[in-house]
């Protein structure tokens, strides 16, 4: 059920910073959030394209929002399981991290949707940037601080999927947003999300989606929005 008293053209632009340093960093800690506009479900146990009926944002979006619980691959490991009933998301490219005021809070980690099991999975055009709050900054959630994710899914437009490991393609995104704010109690300070070498061949086509669309002054260090972006369409 979408929350109550979402006005027309409604936009949700957070920024890599906001999702860590006020969201997920409230939902771990057990604080209120304002608007109650990201839902909590289980992302491995859905398939993406079912996604949308659980979002609380306008189904025209072209992106939601989700907190899940970090399922462990194995009881004792650190590992997430990543399987779903159809197939698999699998990491791509290095970890990057999200900073606020020049001190790391978290790490965004970006995933895609294969179809099948691995490695002869197919490939989709589905994409998942995961978010994870920083050890130093949950230390006084005895130990709950894997506890959550937050997730932001969304599929980008490629016409044909590609077998794994096979091939490379490319996406340039352009977007701004720019519009009303809501207040937090942290302000929202410069983003900086750090960049790193690709990894293996399967990362070469990635280095266009990891980065948000709407944050991609942030990729060459300029300054963002200082704060929790909720943008209204005139």
């Amino acid at each position: 059920m979408a929350p109550v008293g979402l006005p027309p053209g409604f936009r949700f632009h957070p920024t890599d910073e906001e999702l860590v340093n006020y969201y997920l960093k409230r939902k771990i800690h057990g604080l209120r959030i304002e608007l109650d506009i990201i839902p909590e479900v289980d992302l491995y146990k859905c398939e993406p394209w079912e996604l949308a009926d659980k979002s609380f944002l306008p189904s025209r979006d072209p992106e939601w929002y989700f907190f899940g619980p970090r399922d462990r691959k194995y009881p004792n490991g650190l590992r997430t399981n990543r399987a779903t009933r159809a197939g698999y998301w699998k990491s791509t490219g290095k970890d990057r991290r999200v900073n606020s005021q020049n001190r790391a809070i978290g790490m965004k980690k970006t995933l895609v949707y294969y179809k099948g099991r691995a490695p002869q999975g197919i490939r989709t055009d589905w994409v998942m940037h995961e978010y994870r709050l920083d050890d130093k900054e949950c230390e006084e959630t005895m130990g709950t601080q894997d506890s959550y994710a937050l997730c932001r899914v969304f599929k980008k437009n490629v016409p044909t999927p590609e077998v794994e490991d096979q091939g490379q393609c490319s996406l340039a995104v352009v977007e701004s947003c720019r519009g009303f704010t809501h207040d937090c109690d942290n302000t929202s300070p410069d983003v900086r999300v750090g960049s790193s070498p690709v990894a293996d061949e399967d990362d070469a086509w990635m280095q266009y989606i990891a980065e948000d669309a709407w944050c991609s002054s942030v990729a060459s260090g300029e300054d963002v929005d200082d704060s929790p972006c909720i943008a209204m369409a005139n």
